[in-house]
């Protein structure tokens, strides 16, 4: 089945929204079969649970300039991963600086009670340091960006090519 190529898709509106890869089809770990891919239409928690769903939600988030939060949940899940204490801080930092700080362009949405608790975790950062942002941003993105993935022609296009993928 070595299919390398990409799906050029286009949104509604006729904006080109990238190359969505197929070449991760062949990681047997990371396959979506049809029914997982029509499952991430019906609940948030299968499509970020499966790898190749959150690549394609990433794809979507992109092209609505708002990729900073699936990057930064991404980051979260990596950190909690982490069993080593100094590259636990140094994740930690990393993530602050990317998607935290005032400062960065990917900065994320969150509410000042939030950004407090962060600000204090990160005098002894650990693994769950941002537990609570990574929590307000997955409900974030499962309200706001999340219906309008699941209705976009980008996730249509999906569906299909999984479905004409699994007759072959």
């Amino acid at each position: 089945m070595g299919n390398n190529q990409g799906l050029g898709l286009t949104d509604s509106d006729g904006i080109h929204s990238g190359q969505v890869g197929l070449e991760f089809m062949d990681d047997k770990n990371s396959r979506a079969s049809y029914e997982e891919v029509a499952g991430w239409g019906i609940a948030f928690d299968r499509l970020m649970k499966n790898k190749a769903g959150q690549k394609y939600f990433a794809e979507f988030l992109k092209s609505e300039y708002s990729d900073e939060n699936i990057l930064f949940w991404q980051a979260c899940e990596e950190l909690k991963r982490e069993r080593n204490t100094e590259k636990v801080e140094e994740k930690a930092r990393i993530i602050y600086e990317d998607f935290i700080s005032i400062l960065s362009p990917k900065e994320v949405s969150l509410d000042s009670r939030v950004r407090e608790i962060i600000n204090s975790n990160m005098v002894h950062p650990t693994s769950r340091t941002f537990d609570e942002a990574q929590n307000q941003i997955y409900t974030l993105m499962q309200r706001d960006s999340y219906p309008r993935f699941i209705s976009s022609s980008l996730y249509k296009k999906i569906l299909t090519s999984y479905g004409h993928i699994e007759d072959l």
